[in-house]
């Protein structure tokens, strides 16, 4: 069987690894099953694999590292011999030791990673980095790493290729590990349609949109809000996103590692 599996609140990742996932099964021709880790309900299952099965996994880099809280999500996974391709996605800046940890953390959880790749997406907090991105070439890229994958997991072939990134891992940022300030709501234009409640991947935005205090950042009510009713406020993230705009805007490429 094939599983894709993702944590993707802002669906960019999910594009990734739904573009390898495609090119997986037009080769495959077998049972495919999808798992979004995204809502809180999904993660708090536990899956199992075997030697049989082929996942492509797929989460968001957060500042350099995977999100924190898909460590304990993961680390209830067991692979039992299946193969893996195991992607990350970033937003133009840098994916660090985020591709690494993920690899490692595969491998500690009994699979064998036969490919592993760094993709970008629209940075969460600014359009104008990585905007509209992954686009056609980045999809491009995605389909002929899959074809290259598809064969290293055919042979059962672990990744050969030295992984970028560091052990250990970067410690996380403190804005990372704790609650950060929710996207403040514009009451001229909310119209209450509870789209941001229903895209949120922490619940923490209340019936009457009021901020329970877990906000991760990711941006997904921000970016999903029909009437562009929520953003980010304050000086810190609006200096982040003016850093951002001005040292990330080079155009960066997929990083494939076979």
């Amino acid at each position: 069987m094939l599983t894709m599996m993702y944590f993707s609140p802002t669906r960019t990742t999910k594009k990734i690894v739904s573009a390898i996932g495609k090119t997986f099964f037009e080769k495959m021709l077998c049972k495919t099953n999808i798992v979004d880790l995204t809502p809180l309900a999904v993660r708090m299952r536990t899956y199992s694999f075997c030697e049989e099965d082929v996942v492509i996994f797929g989460a968001p880099v957060y500042a350099g590292r995977i999100p924190p809280l898909l460590l304990p999500v993961l680390r209830q996974v067991n692979g039992n011999g299946a193969r893996a391709v195991v992607v990350s996605v970033y937003g133009n800046r840098a994916f660090d030791d985020a591709l690494l940890e993920t690899f490692d953390l595969f491998t500690e959880q009994g699979f064998t990673v036969c490919a592993a790749g760094a993709f970008i997406g629209e940075h969460s907090y600014s359009k104008a980095v990585a905007g509209n991105r992954p686009d056609v070439e980045d999809l491009l890229a995605a389909d002929l790493f899959a074809t290259v994958a598809y064969e290293k997991v055919k042979s059962g072939t672990p990744v050969r290729s030295l992984i970028e990134g560091n052990r250990p891992y970067k410690e996380y940022a403190p804005s990372v590990l704790s609650a950060r300030k929710a996207p403040v709501v514009d009451a001229a234009l909310c119209v209450h349609c509870g789209k941001c409640i229903e895209v949120c991947p922490v619940c923490t935005i209340a019936a009457d949109l009021s901020d329970r205090g877990q906000c991760i950042g990711c941006a997904a009510c921000v970016k999903f809000c029909p009437r562009q009713a929520r953003a980010f406020d304050g000086e810190d993230m609006q200096r982040l996103r003016m850093r951002l705009e001005e040292t990330c805007r080079e155009r960066k490429n997929p990083k494939l590692f076979v």
